[in-house]
């Protein structure tokens, strides 16, 4: 990019510079704020298309100085809040804006003394039309036992406050995400039922209303549609009336049972359940899903830890009646996957299976204890001649296949099963942290390949009658 000399003759534009507005404009919506600052400095063609833009997120993390897990350790917070507010002062400015905000995204500390200014000047903004949808996100993501639970009542109280004081705000907010927060119950209601109607995301990370508490959310009016929450300590949350809420998500719940019951939830499609602890009790999913009829998603993460369903097949029929697609993530590796089609009994419409085993190879047996505990199998019985048809599945992905017998014989009884299956995907798994990867072919791990992967498509084909297409990892082999 060529930068602005300021001598009279003319320097000649560099390829990018002659793009017109609406693709440089692009091009900077998928940047942070200070690289689009940085760009509008270098070349006069740059230097008002920050202001022309109708996309703008400004999050903390951009002036904090890393590691920021704990924002008490970084002895720059108040310096960081204090250019956040000088930018959004200078996003918001009246004489420099272009174009109207349709979505304006803030990630901040409401607890900080600058929260008033931020408020006061995007309440502004609203108020003159310059500003439409409103994205707000408070606090960082902690981990429970990091933070003190009066500091957790501090951020509750900051954030009743800041809603209390910037009404346009709130009439405006289209999604909320809090970290770290104790609510008195009315409040976090108030909030989700009262003010913010117009909210259509929610996420809720290590919030409560006070430790093992009842939550009940009744709210006839929301637009709410997807609703998250991660490391909450509620006892239970009680979703009596969400009437747009399309997908719920469930992470890391920390309480002996799974916290939830649904009342009118009529839109909801999607669920995602994921597993922390040890001590989960089993549950079972048609409690759950009691009075749901049109979920067509639904995950189940163990995180390798033991299978928290009881068992089950008639009781889901109807919450299943509907499911196109079953996703059932991080099954210990020395588990079976027989017990899954058992799931796919009550699912007669399901046309996608992904399983994934869990193998994470770096961690030392001592270590594996203490996080996982004792690690127990699903005790479902599933029959050896009894072969349900579930004409209506066209995809099996196993992730962290391995040529074991066990996982031949799995794949072989979803064929069984399926007689219209078209797609097996067998892929490698990876671990997050290490990379580490299964074991090689000859100890029965991923066929490496094509001679390996030919061998088990050979397999399969000769144990078995139906012809899918095998891929792994990407690369195609057909089994006819």
């Amino acid at each position: 990019m060529a930068p602005d000399t300021g001598h009279t003759h003319e320097v000649e534009d560099d390829m990018i510079s002659k793009l017109n507005d609406d693709v440089l404009l692009s091009i900077l919506e998928n940047v942070n704020l200070a690289t689009s600052m940085r760009a509008s400095v270098l070349s006069k063609r740059w230097r008002c298309l920050p202001w022309l833009l109708t996309q703008l997120s400004i999050d903390i993390k951009d002036f904090l100085h890393e590691p920021y897990a704990d924002p008490k350790l970084d002895d720059h917070i108040d310096k960081a809040m204090s250019s956040l507010t000088e930018a959004v002062r200078i996003m918001l400015a009246p004489t420099h804006r272009k174009s109207i905000i349709t979505r304006l995204c803030i990630l901040f500390f409401v607890t900080s003394g600058y929260s008033s200014k931020i408020g006061h000047l995007v309440n502004e903004a609203i108020e003159n039309e310059m500003v439409k949808d409103v994205e707000l996100a408070s606090g960082l993501e902690m981990m429970p036992g990091d933070i003190s639970d009066e500091d957790m009542v501090k951020h509750a109280d900051s954030v009743n406050s800041f809603f209390g004081n910037y009404s346009n705000i709130y009439c405006c907010l289209t999604s909320l995400s809090l970290y770290n927060a104790s609510f008195a119950e009315s409040d976090l209601h108030n909030i989700l039922a009262n003010m913010c109607t117009q909210l259509h995301y929610l996420y809720l990370y290590h919030c409560d209303t006070g430790y093992d508490s009842l939550f009940k959310i009744n709210a006839p009016n929301s637009k709410l549609n997807v609703l998250e929450f991660s490391y909450c300590s509620f006892d239970r949350v009680d979703l009596i009336c969400l009437p747009k809420l399309k997908q719920l998500i469930c992470g890391f719940w920390l309480s002996r049972y799974l916290p939830l019951t649904l009342g009118d939830v009529p839109c909801l499609k999607e669920v995602e359940i994921y597993a922390a602890t040890t001590h989960h009790e089993p549950f079972k999913l048609s409690e759950l899903l009691c009075g749901t009829t049109c979920i067509d998603s639904l995950t189940l993460d163990f995180y390798g830890r033991k299978i928290w369903l009881q068992p089950e097949q008639g009781q889901l029929r109807s919450a299943f009646r509907n499911l196109r697609e079953l996703r059932l993530h991080d099954i210990f590796v020395g588990f079976g996957l027989m017990w899954t089609t058992a799931l796919l009994e009550a699912a007669p419409s399901i046309e996608i299976l992904k399983v994934e085993v869990y193998d994470h190879r770096c961690e030392d047996e001592e270590k594996k204890k203490q996080i996982y505990g004792e690690r127990t199998n699903a005790p479902w019985q599933v029959s050896d001649t009894a072969h349900p048809q579930h004409p209506s599945l066209k995809e099996l992905q196993l992730f962290g296949f391995n040529a074991t017998e066990q996982h031949m014989a799995f794949i072989g009884a979803i064929m069984e099963r399926a007689s219209n299956l078209q797609i097996v995907l067998l892929k490698e798994q990876y671990c997050d942290y290490c990379n580490a990867i299964s074991t090689t072919f000859g100890e029965c791990g991923f066929p490496k390949n094509e001679g390996e992967q030919e061998l088990v498509v050979d397999n399969i084909r000769n144990r078995f009658s139906f012809r899918a297409q095998i891929i792994f990892s990407g690369h195609k082999l057909c089994s006819d």
